[in-house]
């Protein structure tokens, strides 16, 4: 099909015998309208004949080369291996158990004590026969 257009276009563009139209540069640009201060460009094809008939016969050679690599990629792509997709895993039930905030133990058995005032020392010796038998008390139930 490609071949055919090709064909067709090169055979209509021999019976018109398209004539080339006067280009002009104008500073970097080019223009088909004349401009101030443009110069004319040949824009004529110099070829030969022989020349041009290269040219075509390349290009219908590039033609059937390109028509080649794409069916060859279209082939390849349709053999290409489809992506690995894991299988879903399964919900497994959580065994561990969840942390649970407790209050911290109370002692069994609470005495008050009266705040010492500065400079009393029958309380300060007081406190510390207590922070004995405590210590004493704790040392049997952990002994127990």
């Amino acid at each position: 099909m490609i071949r055919i257009a090709i064909i067709f276009i090169a055979l209509h563009a021999a019976m018109t015998g398209a004539l080339a139209q006067n280009a002009y540069k104008c500073g970097n640009t080019y223009s088909q309208a004349p401009c101030a201060g443009g110069t004319v460009v040949d824009a004529d094809d110099a070829r030969s004949t022989d020349q041009k008939r290269q040219t075509g016969a390349a290009a219908q050679r590039d033609a059937r080369a390109a028509a080649a690599l794409e069916k060859e990629r279209l082939a390849q792509e349709a053999k290409a291996a489809p992506a690995y997709i894991p299988p879903a895993r399964e919900a497994q039930a959580d065994t561990r158990k969840p942390a649970v905030m407790t209050k911290p133990d109370k002692p069994k058995y609470f005495t008050a004590i009266a705040p010492a005032k500065p400079g009393d020392a029958k309380a300060k010796q007081d406190k510390t026969k207590k922070k004995a038998a405590k210590k004493a008390a704790a040392d049997k139930a952990g002994k127990a």
